[in-house]
């Protein structure tokens, strides 16, 4: 017969290993559900991924769209061998590929920051580098555009004179969300960039326009 100083200890050995598998099994469980949720976000992103760009809300030429920061409305485009609106030529041998849109400041503070308004895409070959931002009214480079004055800007890139363009220049637009306090910086400002819809202009010959 076991006396009651061998049965206390064997019951509490085997709460012990109770417990210990309890924690086992429910660290598997979590080990097992978080492969399940890692495995189903991979899906999703993978699937929007693989989503055509065409897949994008598309606007019409000269119709605005609420960017968050801007309100923007992309006109039109052509490939030219004429000056910048500032007079410069441009590179010996290289034309300008420029898009002209019509832009609204929604901040209350003045900014500069356009450069991620616009994506051609796909992209065009030859197509250099990053574009050159100009401000029609004043002919000149933009340096910032002031809270609620509407502007028609002009974005030029830089192409080899000899290319060929496509007959069509597709743009995507990208919106910025504004945060109060920002999770990570702890300050106000734009974030969370997202691409939100196309436009697609016919792309005008070289030489053709008024030169504005």
């Amino acid at each position: 017969m076991l006396s009651a100083a061998q049965t206390e200890p064997d019951a509490s050995a085997m709460l012990a290993a109770l417990a210990t598998l309890r924690k086992t099994l429910f660290s598997r469980f979590m080990a097992g559900v978080g492969g399940l949720l890692a495995l189903a976000l991979a899906t999703v992103q993978t699937i929007l991924g693989a989503m055509p760009a065409t897949s994008l809300p598309t606007v019409a030429p000269g119709e605005a769209i609420d960017a968050g920061r801007w309100r923007v409305a992309v006109l039109a485009a052509k490939v030219s061998t004429e000056p910048r609106p500032d007079g410069y030529r441009g590179p010996q041998g290289k034309a300008s590929l420029s898009v002209d849109l019509d832009i609204l400041n929604q901040t209350s503070e003045s900014s500069n920051v356009v450069s991620r308004i616009l994506t051609i895409d796909p992209p065009i070959a030859g197509l250099e580098g990053s574009p050159t931002f100009y401000l029609l009214r004043d002919r000149s480079i933009l340096n910032a555009l002031h809270p609620g004055l509407p502007e028609r800007v002009r974005v030029v890139w830089a192409i080899p004179a000899e290319a060929v363009p496509p007959d069509t220049v597709r743009l995507t637009i990208t919106a910025e969300t504004f945060k109060p306090r920002d999770n990570l910086l702890a300050t106000p400002g734009w974030f969370n960039p997202k691409t939100i819809a196309a436009v697609t202009l016919p792309l005008g010959s070289a030489g053709r326009g008024d030169g504005s």
